[in-house]
């Protein structure tokens, strides 16, 4: 009734007031703004104008009024040229310029009717209410005696809402000469009924419709007064609790006023109230058609859908009301709490935080968060939004009963972390604490029954539940526990009674019996919640909510099938279950999934070796590994694998480009998508990847990885608030995501909120998972700069003492110590920062140390040149003040560094890695990058290396023992605890110790280490013979042992038995793998075997000292000749210039080329057919390096 009365008002002040335009005075106020002492030729130029500018105006010449009506100003500024100018401008459709210029003739003519209602209507139009307003309050001023004006003035305090004065003004206009008297009697009547008076509201309309009897609205204005009065008549019974004297009222204002929407929807709230959702549905299906735009309809009509099982379409009801406005707060909010009772908890938070972030103060939508993020367990999120409820202003007993409500689950969440520990007695004790702070909490009650019933203290247990049944006859817990409770006990009778409030529960509150079946859905006891839904779902057949949950746990057994590699009953599963619920969230992507692995089922073992491959580090394993699955099974997923073994390879470029293809040909897929665009972000190109994650975002709301990448974007442009809001969705969805958590942390602190940013860091120290050392070192960062330094020294100490290898720590206590002055301590924190990483941030701290510091002119240089050398990226300015400087220190002479010296001592084996040549001494691991003058780390070894073996990791070998250093920093990777190890030998992701006996040609035991310590302990494999001989390595496990004149080769199988054959040769020297034979070498000869029964396929006779290879090609080398082999003989044979000097110093390339180190210190290099390219003298060179420089 408000709604179309206050529109109906606007037209008919557009139709009254243009009458009396015409007719009303003008004042002679415009004679008297001539300027004194005007020529009167320029007077009457200018207005010679305006009278042509005026015909243009009736002609519709709007641009020629305007340029006569600004020459008219030229002439003589008078208050008709800035009217005609306004009047040209806003005929022309430009407003704003137009009211510019009302304001100038007004300055000149404050009065003028015409002026002052023009520049009224054009505000209203331009939906600035209260300027209109002024200009019509000036009317009245000017012109009492104008009914009109009384009139237009009360329309106007009506349509701001001010109803008194409204209701004043448009007293004043009705008079008997007034000629539209009934339009004024209808806007009383209106403003009457919306202060509720309705006695005076049916008088008005009522004169309304004497006054003029063919006005249809005098008469729906009389209905609507009494529909009106009956509803707030209803309403008031229903506060009383007269439920059905209140649908009688609602009843008869339906009577009253069919076609209005109002009140019917109160009439469906009465039928909610009562429990019939049935009728309520009737009336609010009815009331949505009459007043679709209505915000609380909408809302009354989800909650009667969802009253009659219709879950899904309660959510579809408000979702299409936030098409039309997506940012009604009431209608997010609502979808929230639809979304919560269909036990969607990331969906209701996600809803009610988007309703927050439109409008902070709703306390509806943040007291809804803070209980379902309590119901979820996030206790540090409910806190954050119980101190911002603090803030607002509502009921003061909502806000008492939300502390209440929060101490009691800080209780609850604390006895359910004893209680996931099996510590029952410290669970106890918590929910006892709970029910001293509310003695009425059925969940206190109910996890006191539970925790008793697992002690077996069955009585106590039993007590526990019935009190909770007591309080709430319907808690659905409490029955669930007592079920469980008599079937232990064997109390059949009691079973019965309760199985019996069971069944009467499903016929008259199945949403209380979905609750029972999640409660099986939380064990994850899917066939119990199975047969549990489809009893339900026979009794409520069209029931949404039941639909849904048994398609869900039909859904989950489908993914339980096919993790059992069981595809063809996944799929039948999954087929019941999209019959169930074809909308079920994940199931077509779950449908394609094992669809595919079905049709690729073969290669399912090949992928899980290479993902774990991927996921020990070794990158360039990884990506051939996933290129040749990709050739046979062409998965976008193994396009973003490779291209992310690419870049961490080095390669960012080729895996860049990678990416861009691979979103190219595969738009629909998320995760290609999120790969590219985080690269993106890596390439500087922000701009394209918030665009790119926010249209993931807007088609897949729940893609957490593009909510954090967004925040991330969003903090590097400082947009601390849309960088909280981002990672908060993240954290809905993924509340374990620690480097979401993280990034909120510096959010919050950066918006100078550093109590709640600790508690994120505090929070995420107990996940255990990686970010720990971040969430401390942010914690001590915190202590920092709140001038807390003796605080913040003891935990990045402490840090350090958890994180040895974490360079952060180090860095900021070599800050600490330069602030103070101690330079040498400050030099040496730094220094172990960059022995730990290598970064600009260090070096430019520590050039700024010894700038400081007397006597270090050589080390400053030093640390300048590594600055310039080593960081291409380091910003033009800094780049230029280090060179000036440098220049300055070095008296303008430019050093180029001394080349490398080998580092090591006696290195045991020589690695590279990338560009670092790593070396193994006995009690330490050195590396150094190609072409540096110091050692990149250097690693004590804690007990003496025996040997080592590079497989991406680097393994060192101990008798005692063996561990995995990652070769970048170092660090240890894993520790093996096994007594006796001799030596190592493996390859491709597969490595075993040689144990027992270390004797040439004695070794009798070989231990696969797995791919950790913890595996090899859950599932060793070992594999010990009875002969002792030797174990070599040639993709795949060999042991050799000779008895005489004869050797048996062994292969070595994990399932099954090992394969054994004997071949007529002694003194087998070397096993390698050719692309189809097993090649043997002996001092006499090589053996070709078939690699799949041993079986000798052919012998060459030759004098061998080594075998080497490099991929599939093998090369066979004695004195003075190399042979190349072939599957089943020699290829081709090259004479050496020189014979070579010793086996070490023998190096193929992967073009088939051949360095080696001849008898007479020369270092050459061969091509295939023996021809010397290069020669040099390398003086003193250790042959062990040939392998890892070329």
């Amino acid at each position: 009734m408000n709604t179309r009365m206050k529109i109906l008002g606007a037209v008919l002040a557009a139709l009254l007031l243009f009458p009396y335009c015409q007719t009303a005075q003008r004042s002679n106020a415009s004679e008297q703004s001539i300027p004194e002492n005007a020529d009167p030729a320029a007077v009457a130029r200018s207005r010679e104008l305006i009278r042509q500018g005026n015909l243009a105006v009736v002609k519709k010449q709007y641009s020629r009024a305007l340029e006569l009506a600004n020459q008219s100003i030229q002439t003589l500024p008078l208050f008709e040229g800035y009217y005609l100018k306004g009047l040209a401008l806003s005929r022309s459709g430009q407003e704003e310029q137009a009211l510019q210029a009302f304001e100038k003739a007004e300055e000149i003519n404050p009065t003028d009717q015409q002026l002052l209602l023009t520049s009224g209507m054009l505000y209203d139009s331009m939906n600035q209410p209260e300027k209109a307003q002024e200009k019509y309050l000036k009317l009245t001023e000017a012109y009492p005696d104008e009914a009109v004006y009384w009139y237009r003035a009360g329309v106007g305090f009506k349509n701001l809402g001010k109803l008194d004065q409204a209701y004043e003004y448009l007293k004043r206009s009705v008079r008997d000469d007034f000629e539209h008297v009934d339009q004024a009697y209808l806007q009383l009547g209106d403003v009457c009924l919306e202060q509720k008076k309705y006695e005076e509201s049916d008088k008005y309309f009522a004169l309304a419709g004497k006054k003029n009897p063919k006005m249809d609205e005098a008469r729906s204005g009389q209905n609507a007064s009494l529909s009106a009065r009956l509803m707030d008549d209803g309403n008031a019974l229903l506060k009383k609790g007269d439920v059905d004297g209140a649908i009688a009222k609602f009843k008869q204002a339906v009577q009253v006023s069919p076609g209005s929407g109002a009140p019917r929807f109160l009439l469906g709230n009465a039928y909610l109230q009562k429990g019939d959702g049935k009728a309520a549905l009737e009336q609010t299906s009815r009331g949505i058609e009459l007043n679709p735009d209505s915000v609380s309809g909408r809302i009354l009509h989800a909650n009667a859908l969802r009253k009659t099982g219709q879950t899904l379409q309660a959510r579809k009801v408000l979702q299409e009301g936030l098409e039309k406005d997506p940012e009604q707060v009431e209608l997010i909010n609502a979808l929230g709490l639809a979304c919560r009772d269909a036990g969607d908890t990331k969906c209701a938070l996600v809803q009610f935080e988007k309703a927050l972030k439109i409008k902070p103060e709703h306390y509806p939508s943040r007291l809804n968060a803070f209980y379902t993020y309590i119901d979820a367990r996030r206790y540090d999120e409910a806190e954050r939004q119980l101190n911002a409820l603090e803030k607002l202003s509502m009921p003061e007993e909502e806000k008492a009963r939300a502390r209440t409500y929060f101490q009691l689950a800080r209780y609850l969440g604390t006895g359910d972390r004893y209680f996931e520990k099996n510590e029952f007695y410290r669970a106890v004790l918590e929910y006892q604490k709970a029910l001293k702070v509310d003695g009425k909490s059925t969940a206190a009650l109910n996890s006191l029954g539970r925790t008793e019933l697992l002690r077996n203290r069955f009585a106590v247990a039993e007590n526990y539940y019935k009190k909770a049944l007591a309080i709430d006859g319907e808690n659905v817990q409490a029955l669930e526990g007592l079920l469980r409770l008599y079937t232990r006990t064997g109390n059949g009778r009691s079973l019965r009674q309760i199985q019996g409030k069971l069944e009467a529960l499903s016929k008259t509150n199945p949403e209380a019996a979905v609750a029972f079946g999640r409660l099986y859905e939380d064990d994850e006891q899917w066939a119990k919640a199975q047969k549990h839904y489809e009893g339900l779902l026979a009794r409520h057949p069209e029931h949404e909510l039941i639909r849904r949950r048994l398609a869900y746990v039909i859904y989950r057994q489908a993914l339980e099938e096919n993790r059992k590699n069981n595809p063809d009953a996944a799929l039948k599963l999954l087929s019941r279950a999209e019959k169930m619920d074809s909308e079920l969230p994940g199931l077509a992507s779950a449908k394609d999934v094992i669809l595919d692995n079905k049709k690729h089922a073969r290669y399912l073992p090949e992928l899980e070796r290479a993902e774990q491959v991927y996921q020990s580090g070794r990158f360039a394993r990884a990506e051939k590994s996933y290129r040749a699955l990709y050739a046979k099974w062409p998965r976008p997923a193994f396009l973003v694998r490779i291209a992310d073994s690419l870049i961490q390879q080095g390669k960012e470029q080729e895996g860049f480009r990678l990416l861009e293809k691979a979103a190219r040909e595969n738009p629909s897929s998320v995760e290609v998508r999120e790969a590219m665009y985080a690269n993106f972000i890596r390439a500087g190109r922000n701009d394209e990847a918030e665009k790119g994650f926010e249209n993931i975002v807007r088609s897949q709301e729940d893609a957490y990885y593009s909510h954090y990448k967004l925040g991330i974007i969003h903090l590097m442009n400082d947009d601390l608030q849309e960088a909280f809001d981002s990672f908060q969705t993240a954290l809905i969805y993924r509340p374990d995501f620690i480097p979401a958590r993280l990034a909120r942390g510096v959010a919050l602190y950066e918006q100078g909120k550093a109590g709640e940013s600790e508690k994120d860091f505090q929070e995420a120290l107990k996940y255990d998972t990686f970010g720990k050392e971040l969430a401390k070192l942010n914690l001590a960062l915190i202590d920092l700069n709140s001038d807390k330094e003796d605080r913040a020294r003891k935990s990045l100490e402490e840090i350090l003492r958890i994180y040895p290898r974490f360079s952060d720590p180090y860095y900021h206590l070599s800050y600490m110590d330069y602030e103070k002055g101690k330079f040498n301590t400050a030099l040496k924190y730094i220094d172990r920062a960059i022995d730990l990483e290598k970064n600009e941030q260090y070096y430019l701290a520590k050039a700024r140390i010894l700038e400081k510091m007397p006597g270090q002119r050589v080390a400053l240089e030093k640390t300048y040149r590594d600055l310039i050398q080593e960081f291409p990226s380091l910003d033009e300015k800094i780049r230029s003040e280090v060179r000036t400087k440098l220049s300055r220190l070095s008296s303008g002479e430019a050093r180029a560094l001394s080349p490398l010296e080998m580092p090591a001592v006696d290195p045991i084996r020589v690695f590279r890695h990338r560009n670092l040549i790593i070396y193994l001494e006995k009690g330490r691991l050195i590396a150094a990058q190609m072409g540096s003058e110091s050692p990149e780390y250097i690693r004590n070894l804690p007990a003496p290396a025996v040997d080592g073996l590079q497989d991406y990791w680097i393994y060192v070998a101990s008798r005692n023992g063996i561990m995995s250093i990652d070769p970048l920093t170092g660090e240890t990777v894993d520790v093996w605890e096994m007594p006796g190890v001799c030596r190592l030998i493996g390859g491709g992701g597969e490595v075993a110790a040689i144990t027992g006996s270390c004797a040439p040609g004695k070794e009798t035991e070989l231990k696969l280490l797995g791919d950790t310590a913890e595996q090899r302990i859950i599932s060793p494999r070992n594999h010990s013979l009875n002969a002792g001989g030797t174990f070599y390595y040639a993709d795949g496990f060999y042991h050799v042992s000779s008895t005489g004149k004869s050797s048996t080769v062994t292969r070595l199988v994990d399932d099954g038995e090992n394969m054994s054959r004997t071949v007529d040769t002694a003194g087998i020297t070397d096993i390698k793998r050719g692309p189809s034979s097993l090649v043997l070498s002996t001092s006499t000869g090589l053996f070709f075997l078939d690699p799949d029964d041993l079986e000798i396929s052919e012998t060459v006779k030759m004098p061998v000292r080594r075998l080497i290879q490099q991929h599939h090609q093998i090369v066979a080398v004695e004195d003075g000749k190399m042979h190349v082999l072939s599957d089943g003989g020699v290829e081709r044979t090259v004479s050496l210039p020189v014979p070579s000097a010793n086996e070490a110093g023998i190096h193929l390339l992967d073009g088939g080329e051949l360095l080696y180190v001849g008898k007479d210190g020369a270092l050459r290099m061969l091509d295939t057919s023996g021809k010397v390219i290069w020669k040099e003298n390398p003086g003193k060179f250790d042959s062990r390096l040939l392998s890892v420089y070329y």
